[in-house]
């Protein structure tokens, strides 16, 4: 009988991922149970103690609360909400002309300044690619916020700007992966829903020398919240 998944400890995301030998070449191992809570035990209170909050970003968006900033030595992490474009697209051109644009400046500016990755995550209102949503190429979908060209393109200028999808870096051709499901059509059951919600991050956190680490995730069925 198959145990079920339990939730990893702060330690997983900084053990580091060995190297073996397969064949003559180079492969990154995850690391065991074993090797996870001894890293677990091992991780500084400093290192995951950040050092600075803040609740704006010092841009013209500041002004409906979506942001939280907290600065660690390994990285800045900002956990976000961003606007949704409006059931008539009412927002859209706020969204991706002034949201998207001072979000991405601040990120950029608070890399160069600290000299550390940045993270955000969160509800990022957007199903970027095809496979980011069940009903990919209905007809309505054009007029719907969230999957609109214009926000698709404002998404990938973002991530042209030098930053990574942690999730499609990992699963790059997964389908059927959705953090949000219409709850009046009843569609989390067959699973008709839309990926948006994301961690976006510098790349080097995905190279060997990153003191953090990019480890996968999971949703437990039984569990709604856990998504």
């Amino acid at each position: 009988k198959q145990g079920k998944k339990k939730q990893s400890d702060i330690g997983s995301f900084f053990a580091p991922v060995k190297k073996s030998k397969v064949k003559g070449q180079s492969e990154a191992v995850e690391p065991s149970k074993n090797d996870l809570k001894e890293e677990g035990s091992n991780v500084p209170a400093e290192l995951v103690t950040p050092t600075d909050v803040s609740y704006a970003l010092g841009k013209p968006i500041d002004n409906e609360g979506r942001t939280i900033t907290l600065e660690f030595p390994f990285a800045t992490i900002t956990n976000v909400y961003v606007p949704n474009s409006g059931q008539k697209l009412e927002r859209l051109d706020y969204r991706t002309k002034e949201w998207d644009k001072d979000f991405l400046a601040f990120h950029q500016e608070k890399e160069k300044e600290r000299g550390l990755p940045v993270i955000w995550l969160g509800d990022l209102n957007i199903a970027h690619k095809a496979y980011d949503i069940w009903n990919d190429g209905a007809k309505h979908l054009a007029t719907q916020a969230g999957v609109t060209e214009q926000e698709r393109v404002s998404f990938q200028e973002q991530l042209d700007a030098g930053y990574v999808d942690a999730f499609r870096k990992l699963h790059p051709e997964a389908k059927g992966h959705y953090s949000y499901w219409s709850q009046r059509a009843g569609n989390r059951e067959p699973n008709k829903g839309l990926r948006l919600d994301y961690f976006v991050c510098s790349p080097s956190l995905f190279s060997d020398e990153s003191e953090a680490v990019v480890r996968d995730s999971y949703m437990v069925p039984d569990r709604l919240g856990s998504d």
